[in-house]
């Protein structure tokens, strides 16, 4: 089966430079530049991933996904714009990524307020995770991978909660939901939140603020616990070719299930996720080089023998490059890591997360403008879990207008 999708995919690559000259090119302009249509479709292939590196919180890995988005603008006039953005994964996870209507008071003026499905606000890659903006196949540890933390359930010991480490694909805890299921990423890309943000810039500063339903783990589109997400973002250009970044999170991230599991313990004080960024972003000529670092910490409600006197901390820390080498063509680096604060258990202090690891390096080639062939290698390493490290080749073939 491998050898017949590779064959297939390499078949597709090969057509593709001929079938181009009828394919769009540019978005779809309808209705006198009322209505304005564009599209994504990417197709990547690899071997299993039995490891679940690369899993997602839709259960599946994203080096194997054939995804399919189209987007649409309606702009009613020069004050009001509806959004929306489907996408279908898999052949079977078909959502609206995104749904919102941005409203600009002053035309003249760099600032809008959007209202619905909204997109991210944190972080300096959540835009650049998917597609023909990420410049490899793989995602960041921290915008994809699983941690064994789930907002369904909750560990009744640290044992329980040292058990599932490197167990984020499927874990299960006692206490709330008690099936198995995947847990939660750092930041979830899978899907936007639902609120109101406000954008805008000043001169060398842009910024964004939201209030929306579900938590940064855990986007909702509807709310799950009655209390909001607060998150903010702030990147200053001193000059066109540096970026600076910050940005902060604060949100609910527990299931309203667990307040009836756990009668009688307030843990609308306790359920909070808590996180702060900072990026940079370099580009001069053929190089691009993005860096970021992110601290997220979630607090848990003191139930049966769990007692964490200090929240769980995950830490973040990525960089990656590109370097053009000829027109089109491009090779690409990556290496983030993700590391976790230390817990007790029965078998002493131990990291309450496997630490993990990840290592990819690849090439791209525009076929044109709006074709992209990719290729990439991964190794993933981590001190826990059933597999512990493994490596991946994977191919991606992507056209968009």
């Amino acid at each position: 089966m491998r050898s017949v999708a590779a064959a297939l995919w390499i078949a597709c690559v090969a057509a593709w430079p001929a079938a181009a000259q009828s394919l769009p090119e540019e978005p779809i302009s309808i209705a006198g530049g009322h209505v304005i249509v564009g599209a994504e479709i990417t197709a990547t292939i690899a071997p299993d991933d039995p490891g679940f590196f690369n899993y997602t919180s839709y259960e599946f890995s994203a080096l194997r996904n054939l995804r399919m988005g189209v987007s649409a603008e309606l702009r009613a006039n020069d004050h009001v714009q509806l959004l929306t953005e489907v996408r279908l994964d898999q052949g079977r996870v078909l959502e609206a990524y995104g749904l919102f209507v941005r409203v600009r008071p002053w035309p003249a003026r760099r600032f809008d307020i959007q209202l619905g499905r909204i997109p991210p606000t944190f972080g300096a890659m959540t835009r650049t995770v998917y597609g023909s903006s990420n410049m490899l196949i793989g995602q960041p540890l921290a915008y994809q991978y699983l941690l064994s933390l789930r907002s369904d359930a909750l560990p009744a010991t640290n044992d329980d909660l040292l058990r599932m480490r490197g167990r984020g694909w499927l874990s299960n805890f006692p206490v709330g939901n008690t099936a198995a299921a995947p847990g939660l990423p750092i930041v979830n890309t899978s899907r936007w939140d639902t609120g109101v943000q406000a954008h805008g810039i000043t001169g060398k500063f842009e910024w964004t603020g939201s209030v929306s339903a579900g938590s940064l783990s855990d986007p909702r589109f509807r709310d799950n616990n009655s209390r909001r997400h607060y998150a903010g973002r702030v990147v200053a250009r001193p000059t066109p070719a540096l970026a600076f970044g910050t940005s902060a999170s604060r949100g609910a991230w527990l299931n309203r299930n667990i307040d009836d599991a756990i009668a009688g313990i307030n843990s609308g004080d306790r359920s909070r996720q808590i996180a702060y960024g900072g990026d940079v972003e370099y580009s001069a000529g053929p190089v691009l080089i993005r860096g970021e670092a992110i601290r997220s910490t979630w607090t848990l409600p003191p139930i049966a023998t769990l007692r964490l006197t200090e929240p769980l901390v995950a830490t973040s820390v990525l960089v990656e490059g590109r370097y053009k080498i000829a027109p089109g063509l491009y090779v690409a680096a990556r290496g983030d890591c993700v590391d976790f604060s230390r817990i007790t258990g029965a078998q002493g202090p131990s990291t309450w997360e496997a630490r993990t690891w990840r290592v990819e390096s690849g090439v791209g080639y525009s076929v044109t403008r709006n074709i992209q062939v990719k290729g990439s290698w991964q190794r993933n390493d981590r001190n826990g879990g059933r597999i512990r490290r493994d490596s991946i080749f994977s191919g991606q073939v992507l056209y968009w207008f």
